[in-house]
């Protein structure tokens, strides 16, 4: 039976070029999807990177390494910096070896009139909309039925700092209980990105620096062992905070 993380199952180690999953065109197939490091072709799923083949409970099928540089996929949430407005983008620093873009008018109610107007270095919540090796990846802030969903530009009363790719992807896992952990405790609004940022709200700066390191742990620890030191961390911020 393959050990399960955070409602992760962990599958086995690949290297570029394993076959991962096969599929029998005239056979029943469940449905599947296929996350970065792993490429389709002929029905045969390839791993692309090395690392760990790990599933999600909605058979999400992808490739966990300690990767730093961020490679943008199609529909993944990331986290932006607007870097400057040129013609009718802005171009966005995702984190990635190249700048993204984002057309002004890919917002919500958004028109010539009232296209949402933003300044170098807000940060903004978006989606990938292309993601090629041959262009620039784009973004987009609205779904399918012109509505923000939650996603655009983030508020400036909040923190950003980043996270290893892996502890993103682990902590937007809904199966994963690390972050309602945090939250016996401490208040907060977060965001994270596919691409190793995360938003950060919380009433007190103390607040916001604890839960902070507790993501931070992750990076260090097993997850059963970081959820052990969540309330020993944030009690340590709130000693510091008192003093």
């Amino acid at each position: 039976m393959s050990p399960k993380v955070g409602g992760v199952k962990i599958l086995q180690v690949v290297l570029p070029g394993d076959e991962v999953l096969q599929f029998n065109p005239d056979g029943n197939r469940e449905c599947i999807f296929i996350g970065p490091g792993l490429r389709w072709q002929e029905n045969i799923i390839f791993a692309t990177r090395s690392g760990v083949l790990k599933k999600t409970s909605q058979n999400l099928y992808y490739i966990d390494n300690h990767q730093k540089r961020y490679i943008p996929q199609k529909r993944e949430f990331v986290i932006g910096i607007i870097l400057k407005k040129n013609s009718d983008n802005y171009i966005i620093d995702i984190g990635g070896s190249e700048k993204a873009k984002i057309s002004l008018m890919v917002f919500e109610n958004s028109s010539k009139k009232t296209r949402k107007e933003m300044k170098p270095g807000d940060i903004i919540f978006g989606q990938v909309l292309v993601a090629n090796k041959d262009i620039e990846p784009e973004l987009v802030c609205i779904d399918v039925f012109d509505n923000s969903v939650g996603i655009g530009a983030l508020p400036e009363d909040g923190i950003m700092f980043s996270i290893p790719l892996h502890v993103a992807r682990m902590i937007v896992n809904p199966d994963n209980s690390f972050l309602l952990t945090i939250s016996k405790r401490i208040k907060f609004k977060i965001v994270v990105g596919f691409n190793g940022r995360v938003w950060l709200k919380a009433p007190r700066q103390s607040d916001m620096l604890a839960v902070m390191n507790c993501l931070l742990m992750l990076e260090v620890m097993p997850l059963k062992e970081a959820e052990w030191n969540v309330f020993r961390m944030i009690d340590s911020f709130s000693v510091k905070s008192r003093n």
